[in-house]
């Protein structure tokens, strides 16, 4: 049952598709590299990882760069048997069925709309933190105009058409990926690198676990990267292409990742990393202390052109999942509408976009946005993790039915299982347990049991499948 763009030139209703061979090897990796948000990472949250690591950081984002990567591995395998705008949720299904596919595709969904709200709220609570290191006060109402802002930028652009929202994407990645390694090699510059951040000298006690611990929050600060498999569709001899742009992707992440960290790191002198992840803003720190104002300024801009384009490449991604689970009939038809003119999933844009957009400003209303920000990050985690996790495993029933599968794709694959199992076990175990964080995960528990009684009811259209 491998999909391929030539399978849907059509929906169910007889309109055109989503519009194939209209994205390039560098539009994927753009996708890939727009989803994990690189300059944001790298200013802000790669600070989770500094509290565990300290000024061991940078030998935590190489094990989680290397862990990445053999994910991304997988990942390339898989999509040269299953090309479809399903991604996540089709490799699934053609290695376990339907059943499971629309399961772990279920909470994929959640974690892609709750991505969203991560990233409204990540510029809407960090860009008042960035401007008033840049001597702006902001009043305590800015974050709901600036949520506004990025939500209907990030709709806006996707619903206009697959080659527009990622032509932005991609020169908006090159800028941030420049810039960010332009920033690194200037401090480094000033402040020579230090060997011994890539050992276990400078990590607290027990080392190598707090390490280990750094390593899972790096590794989900590559979150997004795999959003290029829903581009399998869209994508020029996308075979070949959307096997080359996961692991490119994954690979430019890991690079910036690495000169980041470790240039803010000794930039910020490794033994003072005890107040390292307790800064809102680090980078933006830093760029004030090595560049002056004027970088200070540049990195602030970056941050918030970071999260409109993981705006854009997370809507792409949602709506085409969205879309490929309402045609394969496990969502309502009606989400699988497929715009005359752009050729997107309009119908699932906007969906996602009312969705995303409601969730934020309501909760963030009664609960504050830094403490939504803080519950979504415990709901995106868990809807991630569990979709790679099953998606790899998926992935060894596909070879098996393409009598291609060999010892070293089982041995890979329970590699990488492990890691992304100490990834969730190094979550629970390190997570302060507040209301925050209970209604985070209690937010994954309900709608992955809203999702069985769905299912359940959809069970005859299952069938048909």
């Amino acid at each position: 049952m491998s999909q391929k763009p030539s399978d849907f030139p059509f929906n169910n209703s007889g309109k055109k598709g989503l519009a194939r061979n209209s994205v390039h090897y560098r539009e994927v990796v753009a996708q890939g590299v727009g989803g994990a948000a690189p300059a944001m990472a790298s200013l802000v949250t790669l600070t989770g990882a500094a509290a565990y690591a300290y000024a061991s950081l940078p030998l935590a984002v190489i094990l989680a760069t290397l862990a990445v990567l053999l994910d991304a591995t997988r990942l390339s395998i898989t999509s040269r048997y299953v090309q479809s705008a399903g991604g996540i949720y089709a490799f699934i299904s053609e290695g376990l069925g339907k059943w499971v596919g629309y399961f772990i595709g279920w909470a994929y969904v959640l974690y892609a709309l709750t991505a969203l709200v991560f990233i409204y709220l990540s510029v809407g609570v960090f860009l008042p933190a960035a401007l008033q290191v840049l001597g702006v006060n902001t009043p305590n109402w800015i974050w709901a105009p600036i949520v506004i802002i990025v939500a209907l930028f990030g709709g806006i652009l996707s619903y206009l058409g697959i080659r527009p929202s990622l032509k932005f994407t991609l020169t908006m990645s090159i800028i941030e990926i420049l810039f960010i390694i332009g920033t690194s090699v200037l401090i480094l510059a000033k402040v020579p690198p230090d060997p011994k951040t890539f050992t276990l000298a400078y990590a607290p006690p027990p080392a190598a676990f707090n390490v280990g611990v750094g390593m899972a929050f790096v590794f989900l600060a590559f979150a997004g990267y795999e959003t290029t498999s829903v581009l399998g569709e869209e994508a020029v001899d996308p075979k070949n292409t959307i096997s080359k742009g996961v692991f490119t992707s994954a690979l430019l992440v890991g690079i910036t990742y690495l000169l980041a960290s470790e240039a803010f790191t000794v930039g910020w002198g490794v033994n003072n990393m005890s107040t390292f992840f307790t800064n809102l803003v680090p980078g933006i720190v830093l760029g004030m202390k090595y560049g002056g104002f004027t970088l200070a300024l540049i990195l602030t801009i970056l941050l918030i052109n970071s999260g409109l384009t993981d705006s854009v490449t997370f809507f792409n991604t949602v709506s085409r999942v969205v879309f490929a689970m309402a045609r394969d009939g496990v969502l309502d038809k009606r989400l699988e509408g497929i715009h005359d003119k752009n050729r997107t999933p309009h119908i699932a844009v906007l969906f996602s976009l009312i969705f995303s957009l409601v969730y934020t400003l309501v909760f963030s209303d009664f609960l504050g946005p830094a403490n939504v920000f803080l519950a979504v990050g415990i709901t995106t985690t868990f809807g991630f993790l569990i979709a790679l996790f099953t998606a790899n495993i998926s992935l060894l029933f596909i070879l098996k039915r393409n009598s291609d599968l060999k010892l070293w794709n089982i041995i890979l694959t329970v590699i990488i299982n492990a890691i992304i199992g100490f990834v969730i076990f190094a979550n629970i175990v390190t997570t302060s347990i507040n209301p925050y964080v209970l209604i985070g995960v209690l937010t994954f528990v309900v709608w992955m049991i809203i999702g069985a009684f769905y299912g359940i009811l959809r069970k005859n259209s299952v069938k048909q499948l």
